[in-house]
């Protein structure tokens, strides 16, 4: 998918004037909330729906509010893409996209594990089936006019246009035009109908326990993602945000002992370091105290332990089985890809497993028997001094390692969404 551009210094301020199409142009000041079914049959309706947010002014730096949704009011699973353009033309109505900076005006994109984008073609397609009375999620936020502008610049909503005024010659009077196309069909048409090979399917549920909702969940919980495999989780808590932080149900099946080939999915075999048997799924925490600068705790670390320190930015965090971090990271773009946001992937915290709703005990290093929390061992992403990590063993030792990098554990990541994913 095409990237945000970056904002660099402009060297123009130009009238902007921005547009969207579908077989016909419309003004995008003018919200557009439907179009012409692409088929005019049976029960297939997909109406467009966009919001545009303006304000009189629009300034350096400041968004213009922008969505663009379709709403599936039939009863055949759609499929949908979209496209734009960019254009500036002079006062004369003469093409100078050519002149004008490319970062001038940036597209904010959202929802991005939502959305392929196809180079061969310029579409964003949306990445799963539109059902009946499902709406899919915009692949923008909003358009931003570059907040670096140089020399004076003011700009003026006038009619369905803004306006800007520029003390720079030759570009004075300039339109900027952006122009939307969007297209759906039924979903067991796209392949042909659009000539491509990606597969369009569909999103995954997240189911919970029965009688339970979002806002009912109780620790211990188990929630379960289904997509291409069936990934369950405990739950742990909600956070200050209200979101839902959950407790991968297994350690992920990778490291230097993984069964068979490493998957980065949760493998109910992978132990880590047991007691007897074959210890699938050992994993050293990192390859360095990273955490740890002379004889302190690096700043952002904070200043005593247990001082939470899994962190992806560290050089080990490119992966060679040595880095916790590694797994973490890819695990959270695997379920990415079954559609749910990940708001956050980590490592359970000291005081996360010391919480008496779980029920570890820091002063005795024990943890319950029963339950969730010791059904593997696996790491934590808490540091107990400059070479030891905290870990929670399979036998209801809750305890660290003095050679916490060279020593072995599970990977049992930490996942987080938001209620309104469910």
């Amino acid at each position: 998918m095409k990237k945000i551009k970056s904002k660099k210094s402009l060297i123009a301020v130009v009238a902007v004037l921005l547009v969207v199409a579908f077989g016909v142009t419309y003004a995008l000041f003018n919200t557009v909330n439907s179009f012409a079914n692409n088929f005019d049959v049976g029960n297939y309706n997909v109406v467009t729906k966009e919001t545009f947010t303006s304000s009189d002014n629009w300034l350096p730096g400041e968004t213009i509010d922008k969505f663009i949704t379709v709403v599936n009011e039939g009863d055949i699973p759609a499929a949908f893409r979209v496209k734009y353009e960019e254009k500036w033309e002079d006062s004369e109505g003469n093409d100078i996209t050519s002149q004008v900076p490319s970062d001038a005006v940036s597209l904010d994109y959202i929802f991005q594990n939502h959305w392929f984008y196809d180079e061969d073609d310029g579409y964003y397609y949306h990445k799963f089936i539109i059902n009946s009375g499902e709406t899919s999620c915009s692949f923008i936020s909003g358009i931003t006019l570059n907040e670096d502008l140089m020399g004076s610049a003011s700009c003026e909503m006038v009619g369905d246009s803004y306006n800007c005024t520029s003390n720079l010659d030759g570009l004075s009077g300039a339109h900027y035009i952006i122009t939307f196309t969007k297209e759906t069909v039924a979903y067991d048409k796209y392949k042909a109908f659009w000539n491509t090979d990606l597969d369009i399917t569909q999103e995954a549920t997240i189911s919970l326990p029965e009688g339970r909702t979002a806002d009912t969940l109780q620790v211990g919980d188990e929630i379960c993602i289904n997509g291409p495999t069936t990934e369950c989780f405990n739950f742990v808590r909600y956070d200050e945000d209200e979101d839902i932080v959950m407790l991968s149900k297994w350690n992920l099946n990778v490291g230097s002992n993984a069964k068979g080939t490493a998957t980065n999915l949760q493998d109910s075999d992978v132990k880590g370091n047991v007691a007897s048997g074959t210890k699938y799924g050992n994993v050293a925490f990192s390859g360095t105290n990273y955490w740890y600068d002379g004889s302190d705790l690096k700043p952002e670390y904070g200043t005593s332990y247990p001082a939470d320190v899994y962190d992806t930015d560290y050089n080990d965090a490119t992966g060679n089985n040595y880095s916790v971090a590694f797994y973490v990271e890819n695990y959270k773009n695997l379920l990415e890809s079954y559609g749910p946001m990940i708001k956050d992937a980590r490592l359970l915290t000291y005081s996360e497993a010391t919480d008496s709703s779980i029920g570890c005990i820091g002063s005795s290093y024990s943890c319950p028997t029963t339950g969730f929390i010791t059904n593997t061992s696996f790491w934590l992403g808490s540091a107990y001094n400059r070479n030891g990590v905290w870990d929670v063993n399979s036998a209801g030792t809750f305890g660290y390692y003095s050679s916490g990098n060279g020593s072995t554990f599970g990977v049992r990541p930490v996942i987080v969404i938001s209620k309104s994913d469910i």
